[in-house]
């Protein structure tokens, strides 16, 4: 674990030789609690399972989501207390702290209708609950969105909202992510941080942010997972990046820990 070193090296855009784990576990996390899934409904329970996934599984950054598990999702004043929660314990670990929210896509999707009309009504509220998170200052903000359809890669709206965010992310110090980002982005709509969405195929290399690349290998596959690594750190070297080792394949309720514990002895065995 090297938390808040790590997060320092991505913000100043430093050399970080280490793979930096960032792992979505909550799900996880209960079931090392003996944790019921309905728990993590709860901001507490949904905090203390973030903890003690990023623990076991010797994290860089504590992961708080607004939808921890399938049919459950926070709302977000609820989100914003798990993750004042998280970011207490994770400050006595020296982790560091990332918060999911749903992005501009997930929002417009849930309104329907004329997509342009949906994201001028969705910007508002989200601007201003992207600002009331920036303030509990966490270390990145990662907005979850769908696979966009082409209607929406080709939308002029949607970058111009990314790049607000992301000032707004860089007036409080705060690293902005996209789990996944358009591949169409670049310039000053680029996240600092994508997160890839499944688990990387042999063939596929890892999703690049502005100032890493990411990858989201099954963390209860351990040949798998060390071959994905493997691939990664080479192509990382080669752009000159940190590389982030994400996603929550592999670490569900039910995930045996002995198969997630058998991965993260493959970073061991590659450091």
């Amino acid at each position: 674990m090297s938390g808040l070193g790590a997060i320092e090296a991505l913000r100043g855009g430093l050399h970080w030789s280490a793979p930096i784990l960032m792992p979505s576990a909550a799900a996880f996390g209960a079931r090392l609690e003996a944790r019921p899934l309905a728990d993590l409904a709860d901001p507490q329970a949904l905090a203390g399972a973030a903890v003690a996934a990023a623990r076991f599984l010797g994290a860089d950054a504590v992961w708080v989501s607004f939808a921890p598990a399938a049919g459950i999702t926070l709302s977000a004043a609820a989100h914003r207390d798990a993750v004042t929660r998280a970011a207490a314990a994770a400050g006595r670990l020296k982790l560091a702290v990332l918060a999911e929210i749903p992005g501009p896509i997930t929002r417009a999707r849930a309104l329907g209708g004329d997509l342009e009309a949906a994201l001028r009504e969705i910007k508002p509220g989200l601007i201003e609950e992207f600002e009331a998170l920036s303030r509990l200052r966490p270390d990145i903000i990662v907005l979850r969105e769908p696979v966009a359809s082409g209607e929406e890669a080709a939308n002029r709206s949607l970058p111009r909202l990314y790049g607000a965010l992301k000032r707004l992310a860089e007036h409080f110090d705060i690293l902005k992510g996209m789990w996944p980002a358009l591949p169409e982005m670049t310039g000053p709509a680029q996240p600092d941080l994508s997160f890839a969405p499944t688990p990387d195929a042999p063939e596929a290399g890892p999703v690049t942010g502005a100032r890493a690349l990411a990858i989201a290998p099954d963390w209860s596959d351990a040949p798998g997972f060390g071959a994905a690594l493997q691939r990664a750190r080479t192509a990382a070297a080669a752009a000159g990046l940190p590389l982030i080792v994400s996603g929550g394949t592999g670490l569900a309720h039910d995930t045996e820990p002995q198969l997630a514990r058998a991965a993260i002895a493959t970073i061991t065995e590659r450091a």
